[in-house]
């Protein structure tokens, strides 16, 4: 008898315990009802299950009077938080340990995180290092060859290595090659690796994917480097008129860090101030004074057509082929640079360093892109045995454009589209030699 009423008496409680549970609770204002169950998990957030699903919320938000009737105690959130807070302790040391913690130009970057501008260059092969980095030959599954630097190479590598790597698109980088070449590649950077004491405590408090240091300092620039003849000639490029008052277009890499810019136009020679840069596209704006020159017209086009024909004049590797300008023609390639970058074309116009800066031409000798000399490299034919033929990029007119609108009144003195009637003389009369020292 005594046992009989035991086990009545225990079946009698139950209802009475679960009817104790509260079932129904507001989070942040969305309402849950008909709770089955709730439970502490890591970081002090709490488990609910009901008939629609499950949810998980920070149990700070939930009433005590809801926590208490599951059984919940602040010594277990406590707990749990502890729990979560030594995890991401030990995730953090094992990611700075791991060199996900990257500094480029005094900016640090988590790359556990989406970073703007970096890329995964996979299975690239070392073709040579240097003191400033390395040459990387890109992935030979890519439609066409790619050729790229890449400054803080990981430590150890070596040439003919085969790398992956991480790195921040750095903009250009040009030096001169032991034939005396001009050569431009684009640039990437993958960055120190940061120790702990080096992360701001800011960007690991409050999960940044990057943040610049304090006083940050202004991110490296590459110099030309030296050519034969004038021993103050720094660099060689060429550039085209767009008013004609003396503003004209080229590369931003063809003038930078130049002490003193001239341009040479028909035998001659005005001294040039840069008025505008953008080195994201690596385009320069200069004004020469002192006369009045033909100007070629730019298209404001989106874009140019695929196989559209096209033309370049310049002033090539003048060490051996002369300072006359020298015209070159071919087609739009691809739509997109290098890597699919959307800010270029890829040509088949034949370019030389030198040509950079130069107009990219359509029939009617309006202006369709600005030219990048690159991939035909001493050091390239060395390591790999062959040179891409005629995988040339320019810049698209449009960019050109939206520099050219930073300057005040600037755009109404452009000028306008038309059909002359021999488009490669009138390219070449508003055709310049820019020079640096």
């Amino acid at each position: 008898m005594k046992l009989l009423c035991g086990i009545f008496c225990a079946i009698c409680l139950l209802p009475a315990m679960a009817a104790d549970k509260i079932t129904a609770v507001t989070v942040d204002g969305v309402s849950y009802t008909e709770i089955q169950d709730a439970h502490v998990v890591a970081g002090g957030r709490v488990v609910l299950h009901f008939p629609g699903g499950v949810t998980t919320a920070n149990a700070d938000k939930m009433p005590g009077a809801f926590l208490d009737s599951w059984g919940i105690t602040a010594a277990q959130i406590s707990l749990s938080k502890a729990a979560a807070e030594r995890q991401a302790e030990q995730a953090l040391t094992q990611a700075i340990a791991a060199g996900f913690f990257r500094k480029v130009d005094d900016v640090i970057y988590d790359l556990r995180k989406p970073q703007t501008n970096w890329t995964r260059l996979s299975g690239a092969k070392v073709l040579q290092v240097g003191q400033e980095g390395a040459l990387l030959e890109l992935s030979s599954d890519q439609p066409t060859p790619a050729f790229v630097f890449l400054r803080n190479a990981p430590a150890g590598v070596s040439d003919h290595d085969t790398i992956t790597v991480a790195a921040k698109l750095a903009g250009t980088f040009s030096y001169i090659d032991r034939s005396n070449y001009e050569r431009t590649l684009r640039a990437y950077d993958s960055g120190r690796a940061c120790q702990r004491n080096e992360i701001p405590p800011a960007m690991l408090k409050e999960g940044l994917a990057s943040l610049a240091l304090p006083d940050a300092a202004k991110p490296r620039e590459r110099t030309i480097g030296s050519l034969e003849g004038d021993p103050r000639l720094r660099g060689i490029g060429s550039g085209f008129f767009v008013t004609k008052d003396g503003y004209l277009l080229t590369n931003h890499h063809v003038v930078k860090d130049a002490e003193k810019v001239e341009v040479e136009y028909q035998s001659h020679v005005f001294r040039a101030k840069v008025i505008e840069v953008d080195k994201d596209n690596d385009l320069a704006l200069l004004k020469v004074e002192g006369g009045s020159f033909p100007a070629l017209s730019i298209s404001r086009a989106e874009s140019a057509d695929l196989g559209q024909e096209v033309f370049t004049i310049g002033f090539p590797n003048i060490v051996m082929q002369g300072i006359a300008p020298k015209y070159t023609d071919g087609k739009i390639s691809s739509l997109a640079g290098m890597m699919d970058d959307p800010t270029e074309y890829q040509i088949s116009v034949p370019v030389q360093p030198g040509n950079s800066g130069g107009p990219l031409c359509d029939a009617n000798g309006q202006v369709v892109g600005i030219v990048v000399a690159r991939l035909n490299d001493l050091t390239v034919l060395q390591a790999s045995g062959a040179v891409p033929q005629n995988v040339n990029y320019a810049v698209k007119a449009r960019h050109a454009l939206r520099l050219l609108q930073r300057v005040k009144g600037l755009e109404s003195s452009l000028s306008q589209a038309g059909k002359p009637a021999n488009a490669v003389k009138t390219v070449e009369n508003a055709v310049v030699m820019v020079k640096t020292y």
